[in-house]
C-alpha cells in the first residue's frame, strides 16, 4: 500500500540548533546515500530516506514524545537498542518502582547501585548483608560519637600571659570598729559592755583555784613574796603583766611606789598608776605613776616574764635576746610587754557587776552568754551583740562613731608619687569593722603598677590609736582586703590581719578565670543574680550565700541579719528581742549541718579575677627613722615608740608583672561531632553531605508523587460522581 508524502501536523519538530547544520556537508550526504541498510521492515516502500535523515537531523524530538494526550506516542530508541521510558505514562506503583530503580543507579553512596545492577539474586543477597554490616556498624559509632558529645566535657587552659596587670582595689579597716570614747554614750553599747565585764569575771572565777603558798621570785637579788589569794586561769601561770589601777601614792617617803586599789576605778589620770600584776595570785606590786613607766627593750627575761634591761655578767650572747619590756624610772623592776598590746585595768577585772544591774533578765537571756567559761567564746559572743546593737542606727550615726579617714590613713603613696587620700580612698561602713576605706575604687580609672616591687605599689602609713579601742578588741592593727573593683571586698572573710609596729608587704600575683557556662559548666553569665543583697557590686559565690542565708532568716525569723545587707526593707533583729535572737542562732546552725534540710545552692561566677598573696613583715619604724604623724611632739625615741603602739605601714604590690589566665574551653563541641560522624559515614557507606541530599530529593519526590497521585484520583472520583449525576 502506497503512502504519500508525511502530514506535517503529526510530527510538530523544534529545530535543534545543535544539529541544525550536520548533513549540509557533500561527504555526509553522499555516506548516507552509500548506506545500505534494509528498512523495509520499518518504513513504507515509498517513503524517502534522505529526506526523513535530513528532518530528523534539522530537529529535535517532536511535541508528540512524552505527552500522554497525543494520538501519536513514540519511544526513543538507544543506541544500544533499548528504550528510553516515559514515567509519567506508567501507572503509580510502577512509576515508584521506577524511581526507586533510578536512585539505585545514579546515587554516590556505596554499595546501593550494586543492588540495582546485581545479575541475580545471590548477588543481591551478598550485598544486601554487606550493607547491614556497614549499617550496623555505623550506627554503634554514631552512638558512641553522640554520647561523647552529650558529655559536655571541657578542658582547661593556662596561659601565663607578660602585660601590665590592672591594679586592683585595697579596702584598709581597722580592727577596732567603733571609737570606745563615743561608743558608750549609746545606752544597748553600755548594757552589753556591763554584762560583757561580768561575765568575763565570773568566767575567771570559775577556774580559780586556791593556793596552799604563797609564790616567790628572784629578780637581781630582790626578792617578792606574792600573797596568798586565789588563782584566775585567764593568765600564763606564775607570769607578771602591767595592769592600770587606781593607786595611792605617798611621795614623802622618796620611794615613788603607790598603793594599788586594783576595785576602784579612778577619778583621773592622776590617781592611775601601773602596777606588776600576776593572774595567778591576783597580786599588784610594785606600783608606780604611769609616767614614771617606760617602753623599752630588755636583753633578758625569764619564764615570770621579769626583764632585765642589761644582762648579767657571764651570759652566753646565744642567751641574750633583745624582748619588748617595760620599765620602772629607776630601771631595776622590767616587765615583758608588746608595746603594741592593751593594758589590762583592774577595776574592770575586779569590778562590781551591780553598776549594770539596770538590765533585764531577758535582756541578759537576748545577749546569750548563758553559762560560758571560755573568754574567747566570750568575746566571739560580745563582738556580735555589738553588730547588732549598732544596727538600731543610721548609718550616718555608725560612721561618726568610727574612726575617720585622715585619722586612720596619715601618708599614702602609689607608684613612687603621693596620693589624694580624699579621691583616691572611699568609704564603706561595714557591719565589722566599721568604716573602711577602699583604694582605686573607681571603675572608671585604670591604674597599674609600672614595675614589680613595693615601690611601685601601694604604701600607706596608718594609725589605729590603740588607746581607744574597744574592750571586746582582741589584736591591734590593720584588717586589709584585696579584691577586684567591681566585687564587694568582704574584708571579715578574705581580709589579712597587720600588725602596728611593724611594716607588713603583700606581694601580689593574678589569675583570671573564665569559665564555660551551660551546658559545659555551672556558672552565672551576667556578673549578678535578681536578688543579689550587694546591690552595685558584681557577683561572687560569698555574696550569693549572703544572700540566700539571709533570705531564709527574713523568711523564717520575719527579722534580717544585721551583719548583711537586708532585702525588701525587712527590719534588722533587735539585740535584746529574746525571739529573734533564739531564731536567728537556730538557723544559723542548721545551715551549717551537713544532712540539714535547708541548702544554699551558689554557683562560681563565669568570669572572675583571683589575687593570691604572699606576706611577710619587719619591724617598723628603725630607730634612724624620723617620719612625723602630725600630732607627735615628743622626742624622736618617743615618737617611735608611739608608733609602734598605734601605728602600721602597709606595702601592697605585684611580684612580678605577668599573669595567669586560666580559661575553659569545650573539649568535644559539634564542630568536631559532625566532623567524626561524617568520617564513620564515608568509612562504612561512602555517604556525604551531598548524598545525604539526593536522599532528601528521593523523599521528596516520593512524596510529591504520592500527593500528585492521591489528588488526580479524587479528581477523577469526582468527575465520574457528577457524570453519574446526569
Amino acid at each position: 500500500m502506497n503512502r504519500g508524502p508525511p502530514n506535517p501536523r503529526m510530527f510538530k519538530f523544534q529545530p535543534n540548533p545543535k544539529v541544525k547544520n550536520r548533513f549540509q556537508d557533500e561527504a555526509d550526504l553522499r555516506s548516507l546515500r552509500s548506506f545500505k541498510t534494509d528498512f523495509s521492515n520499518y518504513l513504507a516502500s515509498d517513503t524517502n530516506f534522505l529526506n526523513v535523515a535530513e528532518i530528523m537531523t534539522s530537529y529535535a524530538y517532536g511535541e508528540s514524545n512524552n505527552a500522554n494526550e497525543k494520538e501519536i506516542q513514540c519511544d526513543l530508541l538507544t543506541e544500544n537498542g533499548g528504550i528510553e521510558i516515559d514515567p509519567t505514562r506508567l501507572s503509580y506503583r510502577e512509576r515508584i518502582r521506577w524511581h526507586l530503580q533510578q536512585f539505585c543507579y545514579k546515587t554516590s553512596s556505596h554499595g546501593i547501585p550494586m543492588l540495582g545492577q546485581a545479575p541475580n539474586s545471590l548477588y543481591r543477597a551478598v550485598w544486601v548483608f554487606l550493607l547491614l554490616i556497614c549499617a550496623i556498624q555505623f550506627i554503634n559509632q554514631a552512638v558512641a560519637v553522640i554520647q561523647k558529645y552529650q558529655k559536655m566535657d571541657k578542658i582547661t587552659d593556662i596561659q601565663l600571659k607578660f602585660d601590665t596587670a590592672p591594679f586592683p582595689a585595697i579596702t584598709l579597716c581597722n580592727l577596732n570598729p567603733y571609737k570606745d570614747s563615743v561608743i558608750r554614750s549609746h545606752d544597748s553599747i553600755s548594757k552589753i559592755l556591763g554584762v560583757f565585764k561580768s561575765v568575763m569575771k565570773k568566767a575567771g572565777d570559775s577556774s580559780a583555784e586556791a593556793t596552799d603558798d604563797g609564790v616567790e621570785y628572784d629578780m637581781d637579788g630582790i626578792t617578792i613574796q606574792a600573797r596568798r589569794r586565789r588563782k584566775r586561769g585567764a593568765g600564763e601561770k606564775g607570769t607578771f603583766e602591767p595592769a592600770n589601777s587606781a593607786c595611792e601614792c605617798d611621795e614623802e617617803d622618796g620611794s615613788n611606789e603607790c598603793e594599788e586599789k586594783s576595785t576602784e576605778k579612778p577619778s583621773s589620770d592622776n590617781d592611775m598608776c601601773i602596777c606588776a600584776f600576776d593572774r595567778q595570785t591576783n597580786d599588784a606590786w610594785p606600783c608606780h605613776r604611769r609616767e614614771q613607766w617606760t617602753n623599752t627593750t630588755c636583753q633578758t627575761c625569764d619564764e615570770h616574764y621579769l626583764c632585765s634591761k642589761k644582762a648579767k655578767k657571764g651570759t652566753k650572747r646565744s642567751e641574750i635576746k633583745k624582748e619588748p619590756c617595760i620599765c620602772e624610772s629607776k630601771g631595776l623592776f622590767c616587765i615583758k610587754h608588746e608595746h603594741a598590746a592593751l593594758v589590762l585595768n583592774l577595776w574592770e577585772y575586779f569590778g562590781d557587776t551591780e553598776e549594770f544591774s539596770d538590765i533585764s533578765t531577758e535582756e541578759r537571756e537576748a545577749l546569750g552568754f548563758g553559762n560560758m567559761t571560755d573568754e574567747v567564746a566570750i568575746v566571739t559572743k560580745a563582738k556580735e551583740n555589738i553588730i547588732f546593737a549598732m544596727s538600731a542606727l543610721s548609718e550616718e550615726q555608725r560612721i561618726l562613731m568610727s574612726q575617720a579617714k585622715h585619722n586612720l590613713i596619715h601618708k599614702c603613696s602609689f607608684n613612687g608619687k603621693p596620693c589624694d587620700i580624699d579621691k583616691d580612698f572611699e568609704l564603706v561602713a561595714d557591719p565589722t569593722f566599721g568604716n573602711c576605706f577602699v583604694f582605686n575604687h573607681d571603675r572608671e580609672i585604670f591604674k597599674s603598677s609600672v614595675r614589680a616591687g613595693p615601690q611601685y605599689g601601694l604604701r600607706v602609713m596608718l594609725f589605729v590609736n590603740a588607746s581607744d579601742y574597744l574592750p571586746t578588741s582582741e589584736a591591734v592593727g590593720i584588717r586589709l582586703t584585696i579584691h577586684d573593683k567591681d566585687d564587694f571586698p568582704f574584708p571579715d572573710t578574705f581580709g589579712y590581719s597587720a600588725p602596728t609596729g611593724y611594716i607588713s608587704s603583700f606581694g601580689m600575683r593574678m589569675k583570671k578565670m573564665s569559665r564555660l557556662p551551660a551546658p559545659y559548666g555551672d556558672c552565672v553569665e551576667d556578673g549578678t543574680t535578681s536578688n543579689y543583697i550587694y546591690k552595685g557590686y558584681a557577683y561572687s559565690t560569698e555574696g550569693c550565700y549572703r544572700t540566700c542565708f539571709q533570705e531564709l532568716i527574713i523568711d523564717r525569723c520575719g527579722c534580717s541579719d544585721p551583719r548583711f545587707p537586708s532585702i525588701g526593707g525587712v527590719q534588722p533583729c533587735q539585740v535584746f528581742n529574746k525571739n529573734h535572737r533564739e531564731c536567728l542562732e537556730k538557723h544559723t546552725h542548721q545551715i551549717g549541718e551537713i544532712h540539714g534540710s535547708f541548702k544554699c545552692r551558689c554557683q562560681q561566677p563565669c568570669n572572675q579575677t583571683i589575687y593570691t598573696t604572699s606576706y611577710s613583715e619587719a619591724i617598723w619604724p628603725s630607730q634612724a627613722l624620723n617620719i612625723s604623724l602630725g600630732h607627735c611632739e615628743k622626742e624622736a625615741e618617743e615618737c617611735n615608740e608611739e608608733y609602734k603602739e598605734n601605728a602600721a605601714m602597709l606595702e601592697v604590690f605585684y611580684e612580678a608583672l605577668n599573669f595567669e589566665v586560666l580559661a575553659e574551653s569545650e573539649a568535644y563541641g559539634i564542630v568536631k561531632m559532625m566532623a567524626d560522624f561524617g568520617g564513620h559515614l564515608g568509612l562504612w557507606s561512602g555517604v556525604s553531605v551531598m548524598t545525604c541530599c539526593e536522599f532528601v530529593c528521593l523523599v521528596l519526590e516520593l512524596l510529591y508523587m504520592a500527593v500528585t497521585h492521591h489528588i488526580t484520583q479524587e479528581r477523577i472520583r469526582r468527575r465520574e460522581n457528577a457524570a453519574n449525576d446526569f
